[in-house]
């Protein structure tokens, strides 16, 4: 199989004082089921994959991706602290590289590289209105934005005040799936926090006025991670534990039914369990536009246990 390797040049917004190259070798993931020619799974079709793998000690652990202009500009954190930011390349279409790959750590609102782990621990990433991207952070549970565009990766923590229910999850299970809703609302869903009946916690708030809705489990699974469309908002899940399987499944859901005080139901587009399938601990999703398609791209989390487990891209054009 091909091979390529990531170049060092930095991306146009990534200028950093602590921005290193990262050197990222890629693989192809021929096919999303393995032992099928198959592209189709139902609302969506492959678009290619890569399996990454980096000398630099602080890759892996990516948690939550953004994806920029034509689907090639990437952005993802690690639950170490830690950015990557790199370009996408493609071939008639097709996922097949990253070039332009570089970390650095994500600053506090000091300047300085997060204190501990706890307080390292990025689970999601989102793109504002505004411009600014805005971070998740789950084990010293906060949110804040920071500007890329103008700062670069050195940018600093700029505080989103956020409902303190959220605070009360187990611990390192508060929060994974973040976003920013039509309006300017935020969203985020827990991983392990759960209502009377056992439905998952969401909430969604501006400023200091917010909403609570409950969002109905589906098997075992847990939300690791959300994207907004229009109307509608995608969960990506997990199935990771010593008991089962691995498995992966992505929900859809409108944004209107949080209002109505009932567990919002979603409807399952795709589910997919390992070995059949290629998966990880697939823990970020992001959707972007690319030759007339919406497309959504899933990541793995590999736990910085690279000797089982890997980090992988996964694309597939998404028909709403």
């Amino acid at each position: 199989m091909r091979r390529l390797v990531a170049g060092i040049a930095l991306l146009v917004l990534a200028t950093g004082a602590e921005a290193d190259p990262a050197s990222v070798t890629t693989e192809p993931i021929g096919a999303f089921r393995r032992f099928s020619s198959s592209g189709e799974f139902g609302a969506f079709s492959w678009r290619g994959g890569l399996t990454l793998t980096s000398e630099n000690r602080d890759f892996g652990g990516f948690s939550g991706l953004v994806l920029g202009a034509n689907c090639e500009d990437m952005l993802a954190v690690s639950d170490r602290g830690n950015w990557l930011q790199a370009r996408l390349v493609y071939e008639e279409g097709i996922l097949a590289g990253i070039t332009q790959a570089v970390m650095a750590p994500i600053r506090d609102s000091k300047g300085q590289p997060q204190k501990s782990k706890s307080w390292a621990d990025a689970e999601a990433v989102t793109r504002l209105a505004n411009g600014r991207i805005a971070v998740g952070f789950e084990s010293r549970v906060r949110f804040g934005a920071y500007d890329i565009a103008r700062q670069g990766l050195d940018a600093r923590f700029q505080a989103l005040r956020h409902p303190r229910d959220i605070d009360q999850g187990i611990d390192n299970g508060e929060v994974e799936a973040f976003g920013e809703l039509p309006g300017g609302r935020l969203i985020a869903i827990a991983e392990r926090q759960s209502d009377a009946q056992g439905n998952i916690r969401g909430w969604a708030w501006k400023g200091g006025n917010a909403t609570g809705f409950s969002l109905e489990r589906y098997d075992s699974y847990q939300v690791t991670d959300l994207a907004v469309d229009g109307d509608y908002v995608l969960t990506l899940e997990r199935r990771f534990s010593a008991g089962s399987l691995p498995g992966m499944a992505v929900r859809r859901f409108a944004i209107a039914s949080i209002e109505g005080g009932k567990p919002v139901t979603a409807e399952l587009l795709l589910e997919a369990t390992a070995p059949l399938y290629v998966i990880d601990n697939m823990e970020a999703i992001a959707l972007c536009e690319r030759q007339g398609e919406t497309r959504v791209t899933l990541m793995s989390d590999d736990n910085f246990n690279a000797s089982i487990q890997s980090t992988i891209l996964l694309q597939f054009a998404y028909r709403r």
